[in-house]
């Protein structure tokens, strides 16, 4: 089989492949890589590069984990997951990425594709109106310091307190929509001056609101699926993949600049500087856990205030509060965040 790298790559199973730590100098655990066949062979060279490099890091534990959607990333190629030891390990915002809680959100509805394909366009158009998207694009919500802390320190939380969404929202967020130990204090004023204006906005880039539909022949476990919600039956869902924006941006550029200066006096070498890191347990370590977790509870609240805007554009479009439409949250899940 024809791989992009000169390293070898042991067969695990099927779709677990193995690069022993002989691959590279400096590797204290193999790095792994989760694909079929044909998958592995469409990934690029940074993929192999990176997950190695990952696999360097003081106090890593048992592997480095590169999932299916692996490519070249920033430090960490992209699906990249790492664990580390509390005590000797690092925290590296290479690994969580720019774009801090990056995540999923999936709203499901009662309505089917029949019902909606008559006043898609209106929906849409109405979606694009209370959604802004697009760099710098700023939302409704107006925050001055003191509530935009509350937003850092309680996530969805906060939404849900103010009125943009439903108590029972939060049993189907990562974390209930907050994560505990964050503190506005790590965070820089630029930060917070890029952030304060950007609730309920999706940004640029690969990010996106859809409206799909659900249909019987692509529900592939109907029990779990019948729990979520999901029928099937040409059931239209709306799923929103966004983040904590150019806040979030902030905090890891803020803090990838102090943690190069760190690493000089804690004797850390990496094989790429898009690696910096600081011990987690160090001072700077630990401000970065804290600032990131404050990026964290914005981009669920982020997510959560979106929610809120797709629920009144389909209740605006459709003559039913969103409660009769069944607009359900169905889970909303991370995939750019650090959890100690």
């Amino acid at each position: 089989m024809k791989l992009n790298t000169d390293m070898r790559v042991n067969r695990v199973t099927d779709e677990v492949w193995e690069i022993p730590v002989t691959e590279k100098a400096g590797m204290l655990v193999p790095a792994r890589i989760y694909a079929t066949p044909g998958i592995l062979q469409t990934m690029d060279r940074g993929v192999f590069d990176q997950v190695t490099n990952v696999a360097c890091l003081p106090g890593i534990a048992r592997y480095a984990l590169c999932m299916p959607d692996g490519h070249w990333g920033y430090g960490f190629p992209i699906g990249g997951v790492a664990a580390f030891d509390t005590r000797s390990g690092i925290i590296s915002p290479g690994g969580v990425g720019y774009d801090v809680n990056c995540g999923m959100r999936l709203i499901r509805t009662d309505l089917t594709l029949e019902e909606v394909q008559p006043k898609l366009d209106r929906l849409m158009t109405e979606l694009f109106r209370r959604v802004p998207a697009g760099v710098g694009a700023a939302g409704f919500v107006r925050l001055n310091r003191d509530s935009f802390e509350g937003v850092m320190t309680r996530g969805a939380r906060w939404c849900v307190e103010e009125g943009y969404g439903w108590h029972r929202d939060l049993a189907h967020i990562e974390e209930g929509g907050c994560i505990a130990g964050a503190d506005p204090s790590t965070v820089s004023d630029h930060a917070v001056g890029r952030g304060i204006n950007q609730l309920g906005t999706l940004g640029s880039g690969n990010h996106y609101l859809e409206v799909q539909v659900v249909s019987s022949d692509r529900v592939f476990d109907p029990e779990t699926a019948t729990v979520l919600g999901i029928t099937g039956q040409d059931q239209v869902v709306v799923i929103v993949h966004c983040g904590s924006r150019g806040f979030g941006h902030q905090v890891a550029s803020d803090y990838l600049k102090i943690f190069e200066k760190a690493m000089r006096r804690y004797g850390i070498s990496v094989k790429d500087q898009q690696l910096a890191c600081a011990p987690f347990r160090s001072p700077e370590g630990q401000d970065y856990f804290l600032a990131m977790n404050c990026a964290a509870n914005t981009a669920f609240a982020n997510r959560q205030v979106i929610t809120h805007q797709i629920r009144e554009a389909f209740a605006t479009v459709f003559g039913q509060s969103a409660e009769e439409l069944g607009m359900e949250l169905v889970y909303d899940v991370a995939h750019n965040i650090a959890q100690g």
